[in-house]
């Protein structure tokens, strides 16, 4: 098996290259700011809107937002009820300096080619215009997005790629213009006021979306509503310490560059999966499938011969061949793959030799090898981009507690068959067991992707854990997976709860999959994400210590003690 990781590990850093060397460049985050916000700030410290953006300019501020509006300045519009172009944002805006994103308002079908050559001369006549986006519910032009997207790539003009946006139009229109896409973060000032988030928690929310999701672009609103102060200065404070915080986590207050094609330095063109990424997947998948399929029938002792060798290397040549050919089974294979990766690194951390500690090593580098081959096999720009993202999450949360569920039960790691199981009558403490555990599981499956609904503790917690650590360990690792697998230890080698112990086995399966899943967010800088699982497995592992000690030394001595008394 070392040999076989060893290999796989080497074959996933060299398809890695590509992304890495992406995520190197691409290191220019601009701070964007809305022209409609800053003219009330303006007026109020009695200064024109150019000297306010030059002011916000020299805080920090890269860019301005300049948005078409219905019934304004129609220099160029043809029809007289045409939705216009708002000249005096984009005149000031061009005197100060800033770069130019510009908004394009929807139209009616009927309006549609003259739009379009009103789009045109506004970019003719602003070069500084860098970047471009639909408005409103639907974007200009849908559902055929192409003329947009081709007037947009004729001016050199970047399309933003918004975050979490549900326009009609926008993910045509992305695919249209990439690679020379750039993504967007911005929460809206209904957003602001309707969720209560406070400056603090926009600040972060804007630093995170930089950090963990590779946003370059972030828009920047000033604080209109509430107990906090809104002035241009107070404004021009925020955005200065945005670029400062930024600029702490090493990035650099730029505006982004397009990284492919004939702007960007050497010309670097967008890459697809290979057959190293392929094999290297196609490797780690074979090689926990078959170790899963020969715990299950007790043969994982058995001395490796040149027959298994054999095996192993035409399945995961022929597997690798097959995803390269089949977009499907590249899918399918990377879905499978992170399933049976997380079933093998949990029984390794679990059932395998001792002394204990070996046993979690060999888990956890096992966990690390299967991350980077499932990061190698998507490490495509679509996927860093998310244009395509992977789907096989809920699989990964799933499966595995059910495969070594089964695994457990066949080799009766579990005092009892499932035959066993199901011939004697239910006893009360393992029916509440299994609906907690199958609730468990259901939240989990509903949480996924789900960050609205985070319960405002827990919220608290993973905002001191990110400015304690930078890199936050996700929650499933520090407080269920690693305590899970101590706490296993503790029960297994004291006799204590042996018939419930499936379920600390099945919490150090969830802890897994959420160290799989962190490699397949594709957008997330690799290296981010190597510092995250460094902060979860020892953080992980300090609180499993913490609460091996309180069982110990605090609740079986209380336990004890109340039997006695109530005997």
């Amino acid at each position: 098996m070392y040999a076989a990781c060893i290999f796989i590990a080497v074959c996933s850093v060299i398809a890695l290259l590509p992304r890495l060397a992406l995520e190197r460049d691409n290191q220019n985050v601009a701070i964007v700011i809305d022209y409609r916000d800053i003219i009330p700030l303006a007026e109020e410290a009695g200064i024109s809107n150019v000297d306010a953006l030059i002011y916000l300019r020299e805080r920090g501020a890269r860019g301005v937002m300049v948005s078409e509006f219905i019934d304004g300045d129609v220099e160029y519009a043809i029809l007289p009820d045409f939705t216009g172009p708002d000249f005096d944002g984009l005149r000031d805006a061009a005197e100060s300096g800033l770069y130019i994103f510009y908004r394009m308002a929807p139209a009616q079908t009927w309006q549609l080619r003259e739009a379009m050559e009103t789009t045109r001369q506004i970019l003719q006549d602003y070069p500084q215009i860098v970047l471009a986006a639909p408005s409103g519910d639907a974007a200009i032009g849908y559902p055929d997005m192409r003329p947009l997207a081709a007037l947009l790539a004729e001016h050199s003009v970047s399309v933003a790629q918004v975050e979490f946006s549900r326009q009609l139009g926008a993910t045509q229109l992305n695919w249209l213009a990439f690679p020379n896409i750039i993504p967007l973060h911005s929460v809206t000032n209904r957003e602001l006021v309707a969720r209560r988030i406070s400056r603090q928690t926009l600040h972060e929310r804007l630093v995170r979306a930089a950090i963990e999701r590779s946003v370059r672009i972030l828009i920047l609103r000033p604080a209109f509503s509430g107990n906090v102060e809104c002035s241009l200065v107070s404004f021009g404070q925020e955005v200065e310490s945005l670029a400062r915080t930024l600029e702490l986590r090493g990035l650099r207050m730029g505006w982004p560059t397009q990284l492919f094609g004939e702007h960007s330095q050497g010309e670097r063109t967008p890459w697809r999966m290979n057959f190293i990424s392929a094999l290297a997947a196609s490797m780690i998948f074979v090689l926990s499938m078959i170790r899963y399929v020969k715990r299950l029938y007790g043969l994982e002792n058995n001395q490796t011969n040149f027959t298994d060798i054999t095996l192993f290397a035409v399945l995961s040549c022929v597997t690798a061949l097959a995803a390269l050919q089949i977009p499907a089974i590249a899918r399918l294979l990377g879905a499978l793959t992170t399933v049976f990766v997380v079933t093998e690194a949990s029984l390794l951390a679990l059932d395998d030799i001792k002394p204990r500690s070996i046993a979690l090593l060999n888990s956890i580098l096992f966990a690390l090898v299967g991350g980077l081959a499932i990061s190698a096999l998507f490490s495509q720009p679509t996927y860093m981009f998310r244009l395509m993202s992977f789907s096989g999450v809920r699989m990964t949360l799933l499966l595995p507690p059910l495969l070594v569920i089964l695994h457990d039960l066949r080799r009766r790691v579990h005092p009892e068959s499932l035959t066993q199981l199901l011939s004697r009558p239910p006893i009360w403490g393992e029916l509440l067991l299994g609906l907690s555990l199958f609730s468990f599981l259901v939240l989990i499956l509903y949480r996924s992707d789900n960050v609205q609904f985070i319960p405002g503790i827990e919220a608290r917690v993973r905002e001191s854990l990110e400015h304690l650590l930078v890199a936050r360990p996700r929650t499933r690792e520090v407080f269920v997976g690693y305590p899970s697998i101590l706490l296993y230890y503790f029960a297994l080698n004291n006799g204590l709860w042996p018939r419930y112990r499936e379920l600390l086995r099945v919490g150090t399966v969830l802890g897994m999959s959420s160290v799989i899943n962190s490699f397949c967010h594709y957008h997330t800088p690799l290296l981010f994400i190597l510092l995250r699982q460094f902060n979860g497995l020892w953080s992980g592992l300090l609180i499993g210590i913490l609460a091996v000690a309180a069982l110990k030394f605090i609740v079986l001595p209380l336990w004890s003690k109340m039997r006695f008394i109530t005997e």
